[in-house]
């Protein structure tokens, strides 16, 4: 059985990985004026700015190996989306698959994401998701590795983008976990005062130095035509805050939620009926629905801020499936709850709610856009129109 289910799951990500690729070798035509490719244009010739570290690094590497910038992204995204599904797939190929993990490996909101919405394909998002895989799956000695491994990562995904702030909590929950069950040391005052000095740093980079970014100096580094300060993503570096928020909250509406609040439930569905922490691990603040709660609490700021609900849901989901790797890699999972949930379900309803769940809906990009249907069927035709007409 195990057999059978690596080759299946290596059909899929092979499928994932290619088709991503493709697009992403077709996309490099509209480069630079695609929103996407702008965003990996922002660089430090004009300051600090926010999301600029990547960008100022291919603009380096195009100068010094007088290589067109084009073909550094392409390199940059083909390798990340590489790890990214290379990472995956040696995680779950070493799970038993079953009925629960099928719902959360064809959800629409996780792995196919990118390609049923290929305006979400090619963004930094990658970046950010792929170092917390990272981060959470390696194996830390001692104490001193395990905190350098998280000021290391998180600061490199904050200056590539600085989403990765409202990720903490995830970070500092898979950090707590590891030193619970694998290090054994005391956290001392001089951790403590590292971190404080690390997130000071980045809320000082992100909210106050980068207010004083010349904008069209970042744009003349670059000779392209028709480029401006407001072309692209460079017209969503100077708005403040609040401006964003006001934005954002004007373009929201009952049937936003709505469409949204149901993409949840459906996506949440596996986990909140299959999922149950240990009774010899669980207490009043560690359980499954306190866990549930938080990380869904701790996205809403992200809905508030940002237009593009589609890659919010996308991000967050990423990382709650990637939590929920850990949490079972670590043991803490009733694994006998979860099979007497599988065994109650007969196979209509099992068919049914993998159709609902998996195969009828995925977002689109914007809070103002409707949702798409049939995700999975829709990719794959597109892909084969693409390759063969």
């Amino acid at each position: 059985m195990q057999t059978f289910n690596n080759k299946f799951l290596s059909i899929y990500f092979f499928y994932l990985a290619l088709g991503c690729i493709f697009y992403l070798i077709l996309q490099i035509n509209d480069f630079p004026y695609k929103y996407t490719f702008t965003d990996w244009l922002i660089n430090y010739e004009g300051g600090f700015v926010r999301r600029g570290f990547l960008g100022q690094i291919i603009f380096e590497i195009s100068n010094l190996l007088n290589i067109q910038i084009k073909h550094i992204v392409l390199s940059f995204q083909i390798t990340i989306y590489s790890i990214y599904f290379i990472l995956f797939y040696l995680i779950l190929s070493k799970i038993q698959t079953n009925y629960f993990w099928l719902l959360i490996i064809f959800s629409p909101i996780l792995f196919l994401y990118p390609l049923a919405e290929l305006e979400a394909l090619g963004r930094k998002d990658i970046f950010v998701i792929s170092f917390f895989l990272i981060f959470s799956i390696i194996n830390y000695k001692s104490l001193n590795s395990l905190v350098f491994s998280l000021i290391f990562f998180f600061s490199l995904s904050s200056l590539i983008h600085e989403i990765t702030i409202f990720y903490l909590f995830h970070y500092l929950f898979v950090f707590y976990m590891k030193k619970k069950f694998f290090i054994y040391e005391q956290i001392t005052k001089k951790y403590y005062l590292i971190f404080f000095l690390f997130i000071s740093l980045l809320l000082y980079l992100n909210l106050y130095l980068h207010n004083f970014v010349i904008i069209e100096n970042i744009v003349k580094s670059y000779n392209y035509e028709d480029f401006t300060a407001y072309s692209g993503s460079f017209s969503h570096i100077s708005p403040s805050i609040d401006s964003v928020f006001l934005k954002t909250l004007y373009s929201i509406d009952i049937v936003a939620v709505a469409r949204y609040g149901f993409l949840l439930l459906i996506s949440s569905i596996p986990f909140i009926f299959f999922i149950k922490i240990k009774k010899k691990y669980e207490n009043r603040y560690f359980n499954s629905f306190n866990i549930f709660l938080v990380i869904t609490l701790l996205s809403v700021p992200l809905y508030l801020l940002i237009l593009d609900w589609g890659r919010v849901i996308y991000i967050n989901y990423n990382f709650f499936i990637i939590i929920i790797i850990f949490i079972f890699n670590l043991h803490l999972v009733d694994e006998n709850f979860l099979k007497q949930k599988l065994r109650i379900l007969n196979t209509k309803i099992k068919i049914f709610v993998f159709t609902i769940v998996c195969l009828s809906f995925s977002p689109k990009i914007l809070v103002t856009d409707d949702l798409a249907s049939f995700p999975l069927y829709r990719s794959v035709a597109k892909t084969l129109k693409y390759l063969f007409l």
